[in-house]
This record gives C-alpha cells, structure tokens and sequence, in this order.
C-alpha cells in the first residue's frame, strides 16, 4: 500500500487496486487454463457451433409454438361453431324460421370441417414442427455436451480457495486465516472485547471470515438472527338486524340490514433475518466510544448535500452550546462542518482522542468514501466501543459468502472468464471497502498490536463460532426440537476435546405454535355490542441439545465432496449418525452425534479416511503450537529485559559501556539476525 502519511483508501482502490486485481484474477484463470490443456480456440470454435444449432432450436421452438396457437385457435373456432349451431337449431324449433336452421347448418359445417382440418392436416403440421424441434434440440445439446466435454480438465482444477489466494496476491498487507483460530478469538474476546458465543442468545453463526490488516486484527461474521415483532391479527363478524319504519299511509315496512364488524388484536411473534458486520481490533484511541449511521450522501447532488449540511450544522452548533452552557465539556464541533454533519459521531465519549484518531487527512478520506460512487458511498454504519470497531455497511447484507466456483463452471469458456472475474472482483470490493472505513484513519495503520500472551493451554481445539458455522451447514432441521414450527437458532457450547476433535453441545432454540381466538366486543350499528372473534397464533419457545464433534481433517472442500460419497468415509459417519450426514467447513467436517460417541481412536481413524498421517500427528502439533507459544512469551521477556538493559546502558558512563562492551552490541543487533540464536 502507499505510505502511510498519504495513503487514501478511495484512491488507491480506483488507480490502482480495481485494475491490478482484475490483472491478477485474468492471470490467474489463464494460467488454470494454460496447466488445464483446454483448447481455447477449438472452445470458442464449438460453442459458436452450439450458438447456432440453439438459435436453430429456438427457431424451431417458435415455429412449433406458432403451430399449436394455430390449432388451438382453429379448436375454438370448432367449439364456437358448434355452439353457435346448437343455438341456431334450438331458435329454429321455437320459431321455424328458415335462416335459423340454414346459418345452423353452416355453423355446423363448419365446426366439422375445423375439427377434420385439426384431425388432419394441423396435426401432421405440429408433429412435423415437433419433431424438427426435438432434432434441433438435441443437436444443440450433443454440442453443448462436446463444449462441457472440452471444459471438464478445466472445472476439475476450479477451487473454494481461488478467490482467498486472489485477494493474498493483491493485498499484501492483508492476511487471511483457514478458520477464526482459537487463540485469535481469546485475543478478540479478551483484549478488544469481542462478545463470547452464547453472550446473543438470538443468533446463530454461519459465516466466519477472519485474518488481520497491517498487522491488526478483522473477523466478518453473519449471523442468523431471530428478534420479535407484533403482528396484527383481524378478525370480522356480520350481524343482521332489522327496524320497522312507517309510510305516510300508515303502513309498517321492515327494513333489514347487516354490517360486517372488523377487530384487532396485536401479538408477538419471531421474525428472523441475516446480519452481516466486520469487526477490527486496534489499540489506538482506546478510551473513545461512538456510533455513526448511513446517510447515504453518495446519493445527493452537491445542492442537496449542502442544503443537508447547512441544515445540520445548526443542529450540533445548538448541541455543542447545550454542552457548554451544562458544563459538561461534552461534544464540541469540529473545524470541519461537513464532515462532523455527514459522519454525524455526535455520541463521541472522547473528543480529544476523536480528533487524533480523525485528521485532516482522516477526514478527507473518509469523506470520499461517503460521498463517491466509485465503491459503495456513504452505505456503513460504524460503531466503535473502546479497541473494538464495527462496521455494518448494506451492501455486506447481499455478500454472496460463499466462493463455490459451480456459479462460473460452464461450457463456454469465455463466459466462465468473465464469470469468475465479476464475482471474485465484486467478492474483493464488499471486503475492502468493509475495511475502507478503518483503513483511512491514519493512527490505526501506524499503531501495531502489541504482543499477546494467550493462555499456555487453551481447552478447546476450535472456537464454538466455527461450530455453530459447521452445524448450520448440517443443516437446522437435524438439530430441530419435534415441535418445532419456525426457524431454528443454533447455538454451540464446548464440551470436552477429543484427542485432535471437539465435543461441541449444539442447542437448537425454535417456537411451538398453538391456535387461540380472542373474542372483541365491537358496538355494532343496531346500537348492541358483539363479540368479535380474532383468531391468533401464539409462539412458545422450545429448544433441544444435541451433540455435534468437529475435527480439522486438512481437506479442501473439493477432496471433501470427493470423499463423501466414499464407503469408508459414509460407514464411519453412520457409526454416530445414523442418517450419514456430515459437513464441511472451513477444513472441519462436523457430525452430528445422535447414534453413538468418539472414542478414543475415532479421530485416528477419520484422520487416516482423509490422508492425515495419525492422530498423534494433530497431538504433535498441538504441543509444537504450545511450545511456540511458550517460545513468543520467553521470547517478548527477553526483548523486555534487552529494552531495559539499552535504557540501562544509554545512561552509563562511557568507561563502563567499555568495560561490557560485549554487551552493548545486543541491543543494536535486536531486529537483525544476530539474536536468532539465542531466541
């Protein structure tokens, strides 16, 4: 990226990033096609052939669809004449007048001749039509089929993981984890404040994407989310009375009338939906909190942004004399009205660390940000509670996540080219300009995290968001309680690890339905109240735990899929699961345990299913993981003892520096390669 003093977010993705990923990506396919053997020329001639042949068949379709208009029109041709036949006799037997029975005649004749003409010669029409239609149909297809042929080395070489290497290549500063390490989310949890699975009740995780930016770092995550709303119900009832009124002769009439009574009544009900946000850690400004929402002002002209600025400034200059004059030292007003108007941080809890954290260059580049078309505009919402950033923009809300490359798999490889450009390009632009916002304050690309100490031993293999993401694959209703009517909201708690594999607790929260009707009385026109039935549906919560166990296999989805169907990996998952199901996920598979429990040698045994060595391989790496903590903690004491001993040595006389002289090169040497022994 540029340097940090000058690096605008908005700019470097117009000049620089937008083209260099779309060259990055080009490459990329060449080269699948290049090592795939696919003859792009001989492609590109075949499918020019399968143009034709389907523009062929479409000709043919019409034709055959024009044929059977005709027949169907000729058919109510037919059905009229004979009605209208029948209509004229019956009018000549009443009257017996000769045009009756002579039109009749002719309308019969010619419902007879329409049908011999349907019979005939339109049948043998649109069985010709057909027919040439079927033909030109599977020409097509049987070139179609030579296309698919002709791409097949190709689609064998197509990978879940191409659009995460796409963007490795192109952001270099960005790094992008397997799945949301265990220890990345203590870091979260513990040092930024991250919220812990079960502290949402109401959602559930199926999508997990974390990795850091300059060091720093990022987890998106979508939730399925389940909150309650009222819904109305209505319900009539129509009542019949009637009144006598008296004529000017004395005479009594009843009058009967009747009203339809309407009435409401308003109850709770779940309602449920996807959420999707960015969440990033930095140390920087960590005492500010403050939350600003979309304006959409990408979406107004200059006048109508200066007429919205003008309108709002005098709104916070009435707020920040409101602070002044309560003594609260609360909001004051930045220099920049437009920004302070259309980024509108108003609840900000620390304005001395606001105006660090928002430069003047922090402040340009997040105006461009919201006021440019170029990527999304002013579409996020940006919350910030201490060291933890949110940002929730809409155009995440219709991400497509997932990265199976079926959607660019085709017959024509051109059109897959461009495929598979468009998403990937469209995939990288909903992730950097998530991170826009973040990346356009200065202080937060200058400040690095310091070093973590996690615990030496953690209790869990994988994080419980990563099991509630591999049971949503599952699947809800394998989860579900019996009765349940709605939704399920899925959550994971740890149970206990097993060797390489964990136990996860997978409780399924759902709603009962039971039938109910209230009865409204409603003051009806003939002056009586009527009880007005409302029927409404009340929703009882139920829920059921279940067991799940995941095992990162180090399997792509790919050899996965392979697997699958294979009657080892099938009879292994039977053995606990007696539908057979598992998932993928971010190089875990979860089982959904309902007919047995992992014993001891069950991860072995699935491990070796998958390729993996032997379990004690996945024990191995868990020790060297603890052991290469234990390392960066000796490792961060030793730097702290150097750091002391450099200030140390700066305030010793010169004859004492001598006299350690083998000393004082330490400090210097820090960075370089002189320690590596040592650590």
């Amino acid at each position: 990226m540029d340097t940090l003093a000058d690096f605008e977010p908005l700019d470097y993705y117009a000049k620089h990033l937008k083209e260099q990923f779309d060259k990055n990506a080009e490459e990329y396919f060449n080269a699948l096609v290049e090592r795939s053997g696919v003859d792009e020329a001989q492609n590109a001639a075949t499918v020019k052939r399968y143009n034709e042949a389907r523009a062929k068949a479409d000709e043919a379709q019409k034709r055959l669809s024009s044929g059977k208009a005709l027949r169907g029109f000729v058919t109510f041709i037919a059905v009229a004449a004979f009605i209208a036949a029948f209509i004229l006799i019956m009018c000549y037997v009443s009257d017996e007048y000769w045009l009756y029975l002579f039109f009749g005649i002719v309308c019969a004749a010619l419902g007879a001749g329409a049908i011999a003409l349907i019979f005939t010669k339109l049948k043998q029409i649109v069985a010709a039509r057909e027919s040439k239609h079927m033909a030109a149909v599977a020409a097509a297809e049987e070139i179609r089929g030579e296309a698919m042929a002709q791409m097949r080395p190709l689609h064998a070489l197509f990978t879940w993981n191409m659009t995460r290497e796409l963007i490795l290549k192109t952001l270099p500063d960005i790094t992008l984890d397997e799945r949301l390490d265990v220890k990345r989310l203590e870091l979260f949890i513990k040092k930024y404040g991250f919220r812990p699975v079960n502290a949402d009740a109401d959602s559930s995780t199926v999508f997990l994407l974390s990795g850091t930016v300059d060091g720093n770092p990022f987890l998106f995550e979508r939730l399925f989310r389940h909150y309650t709303v009222t819904r109305t119900y209505t319900g009539t009832l129509t009542i019949h009375w009637t009144t006598y009124t008296t004529d000017s002769e004395g005479h009594t009439h009843a009058v009967h009338h009747s009203q339809t009574l309407t009435a409401s009544v308003h109850k709770p009900a779940p309602a449920y939906e996807y959420e999707t946000r960015m969440y990033y850690g930095n140390e920087a400004a960590p005492d500010l909190c403050f939350s600003r929402t979309p304006k959409h002002s990408h979406a107004m002209d200059e006048k109508e942004r200066e007429k919205f600025v003008e309108k709002e400034s005098k709104r916070l200059e009435k707020k920040a004399r409101a602070a002044v004059e309560g003594g609260s030292g609360g909001f004051t007003e930045m220099a920049n009205t437009e920004f302070d108007v259309l980024f509108g941080a108003t609840d900000r809890s620390n304005e001395v660390q606001f105006r660090l954290m928002f430069t003047p260059l922090a402040q340009n580049n997040m105006m461009d940000l919201m006021t440019s078309r170029e990527g999304y505009g002013d579409d996020f919402a940006f919350y910030k509670k201490g060291m933890l950033n949110c940002i929730c923009s809409d155009h995440a809300q219709s991400w497509q996540t997932d990265t199976d490359p079926a959607r660019y798999m085709s017959y024509d490889l051109a059109a897959s080219r461009e495929a598979f450009k468009a998403f990937n390009a469209e995939y990288f632009k909903s992730v950097y300009f998530d991170l826009a916002p973040v990346l356009s304050v200065p202080l937060y690309r200058m400040q690095k995290p310091r070093e973590y100490i996690y615990r030496d031993i953690l209790p869990s293999n994988y994080t419980e968001y990563e099991a509630e993401v591999a049971a949503n694959c599952l699947g809800a209703a394998r989860f579900a309680p019996p009765l349940a009517k709605t939704d399920c909201i899925l959550k994971a708690s740890f149970v206990k690890r097993d060797g390489a594999a964990d136990r996860m607790e997978i409780t399924a929260h759902s709603f009962d339905t039971a039938q109910h009707i209230d009865y409204i009385s409603v003051l009806g026109g003939d002056g009586c109240m009527h009880a007005v039935p409302v029927p409404w549906t009340e929703y009882i919560p139920v829920s059921v735990t279940g067991e799940m166990e995941i095992m990162a296999v180090d399997a792509t989805r790919e050899s996965y899929d392979a697997l699958r169907a294979d009657d080892a990996l099938a009879s292994f998952v039977r053995r606990f699961s007696a539908d057979g199901a598992s998932a993928y996920s971010n190089g875990l598979v979860g089982i959904r345990l309902s007919d047995g429990s992992f014993g001891s040698g069950d991860g072995e045994e699935l491990g070796k299913i998958f390729g993996l060595k032997e379990a004690a391989a996945g024990t191995a790496a868990f020790i060297a993981g603890v052991e290469a903590v234990k390392a960066a903690a000796d490792m961060l004491d030793k730097e702290d003892v150097k750091a002391a001993r450099k200030e140390a040595l700066s305030e010793a006389a010169a004859d004492d520096a001598e006299a350690d002289g083998g000393d004082t090169e330490e400090p210097a040497d820090m960075s370089g390669s002189g320690n590596k022994d040592k650590n």
